[in-house]
Order: C-alpha cells, then structure tokens, then sequence
C-alpha cells in the first residue's frame, strides 16, 4: 500500500460563473452548442454531387418515415447505401431507381 502522508496537501479553489439559484435546465438552455458537434451534424446531414444523403433521400421522395426506406429496399429493390454510419447512397443509383421504379406503386 501507499503512504499517503507524506505527499503535500494542495489546495484548490474555483469560482463558480452563475448564482447557485440557477436550476440545471436554466443553465441548460443558456448554453451554446459546441463547434465540434454542430459541424458533426451539418457534415452528417449534408450530400456530395456523387452520394446523397438520408435526410435529402426523404425529401426527395416525400416520405418522413426512415422505416419506409427500409422496406423498399426489401420489397422493391431500393438501392443499398454505401456507407451505413452515416447513410449515404450513390445519387445516380437513387435517380435511376427512381426513374425505373420509384414513380409506380407508391
């Protein structure tokens, strides 16, 4: 075991930037988002002239649910992405799909 006396104490002290009357979701919503998760989230959401992303796949077919996706991949030979983390499609395999199949059958 360790000796633990014979270490010197320290001291430390820090100030506090709000009033302790402050509740945490007042301090919450009084706090900005960080640079690194708000450029996470654009570069996640955003699409490249050669992959479309999942966001830009729902607007284009109209749909809101994620699930619908999933179940033309199953039943009517939707495109499998290319990357899963996160979704993205090669955009010429979705608009020749979408050219073919897509517009039948909704």
């Amino acid at each position: 075991m360790f000796n633990y006396a014979c270490y010197p104490a320290v001291e430390v002290s820090y100030k506090v930037k709000t009033p302790d009357s402050v509740t945490p979701s007042q301090l919450k919503s009084e706090e900005e988002p960080d640079q690194s998760s708000k450029s996470l989230i654009e570069a996640t959401e955003q699409s490249t002239p050669q992959l479309i992303s999942h966001k830009e796949v729902l607007e284009m077919f109209q749909i809101t649910s994620k699930a619908t996706i999933y179940k033309w991949r199953q039943n009517r030979g939707f495109p499998d992405p290319v990357t899963l983390m996160p979704l993205r499609w090669l955009r010429s395999a979705i608009e020749e799909w979408k050219e073919n199949v897509g517009g039948c059958g909704r």
